[in-house]
């Protein structure tokens, strides 16, 4: 990593957010973590229709993206208008395990704690067997707490709710 650098996303990120999150979450790998179907993060389209101003979306969301060397390595998604305030967060599948997703979550924590939280949310799923999606061990370790409370949905994965208190 040679100098990672986290923006604010503008509506030129589009073609980069979505090659990443279809790189890496593929519908084999997120077969009974989430919904089957196409989401705004994989159509080039989608997204730029969503997209609103600056790097706001029409949901009141915030993109945010990690660089490196000027290319785009990850994006954040966040919003202090929503119960779960981080709602998807992407790492480049070579760019995995460098620290990436680290800067990504504290980023939006620091933003999130100048705009006045002392708490932060987000979750992940667990399948019909209990096991959770693979990004359950790195929110544990961000200092993310799970109440042990499951909410069901219409599909064959609950919703695992994770909290953090903002120091």
């Amino acid at each position: 990593m040679h100098s990672l650098k986290i923006r604010p996303a503008t509506v030129k990120d589009v073609p980069s957010i979505v090659k990443i999150r279809k790189e890496t979450v593929t519908e084999e790998n997120i077969i009974e973590f989430g919904v089957p179907e196409d989401n705004m993060y994989t159509s080039i389209e989608k997204l730029r229709e969503m997209w609103a101003f600056e790097n706001k979306l029409n949901n009141d969301f915030e993109v945010f993206v990690a660089e490196d060397q000027d290319r785009v390595i990850g994006f954040i998604v966040f919003t202090v208008k929503s119960d779960d305030n981080i709602d998807n967060i992407v790492v480049a599948k070579k760019e995995q395990g460098k620290g990436v997703g680290r800067a990504l979550v504290e980023y939006v924590e620091s933003l999130a704690k100048s705009r006045g939280f002392h708490v932060i949310k987000t979750d992940t799923t667990e399948n019909s067997k209990g096991v959770a999606w693979k990004a359950y061990g790195f929110w544990l370790k961000m200092g993310y707490e799970d109440s042990g409370i499951r909410v069901s949905t219409e599909y064959d994965f609950k919703v695992i709710p994770l909290t953090k208190k903002l120091k």
